[in-house]
């Protein structure tokens, strides 16, 4: 399953063309993580304020079209890994409205990446067991694997 969430392309993501700032795409996709938990019953600030967090050690992205402001964004996550300590999370951020000729609702694909975030300790990011319970609300959203041929 993957969850789904919307946001609005606001000025502040934006270079003076009016194009997403590219770094400004990493702190879309944190926000959808942050959703993610928070959907999940798990938000980021209770798991901090509890002394664990989930801080990125890895992400790759595919840049494949520009988003402008006012695009109104479908953005996606969906768990590829869940391991001991660590999770894989691909996001996909489509952009609305969908461009001249094309039939799909959400709209084109415009970026897709994959980060690994890592249950861990905090303040000094030793990474420890994802619990039971965190595990459980994950499981769901675990990507079924791929038939290889």
């Amino acid at each position: 399953m993957k969850f789904t969430t919307q946001k609005q392309v606001r000025f502040q993501h934006c270079d003076p063309a009016g194009i997403v700032f590219y770094p400004q795409f990493f702190v879309l996709l944190h926000e959808v993580q942050e959703d993610f938990l928070a959907h999940i019953g798990f938000p980021e600030h209770e798991l901090i304020a509890g002394g664990t967090g989930v801080p990125l050690v890895d992400m790759k992205a595919g840049f494949l079209g520009m988003c402008r402001h006012g695009d109104q964004l479908t953005m996606t996550l969906e768990l590829t890994r869940i391991g001991h300590t660590s999770l894989g999370m691909q996001y996909e951020i489509h952009a609305s409205p969908a461009a001249p000729g094309e039939t799909s609702g959400a709209g084109a694909l415009k970026l897709r990446a994959h980060g690994v975030v890592v249950y861990s300790e905090l303040p000094h990011g030793k990474p420890v067991r994802i619990p039971e319970n965190l595990r459980n609300a994950l499981l769901p959203y675990l990507q079924p694997p791929s038939e290889k041929s």
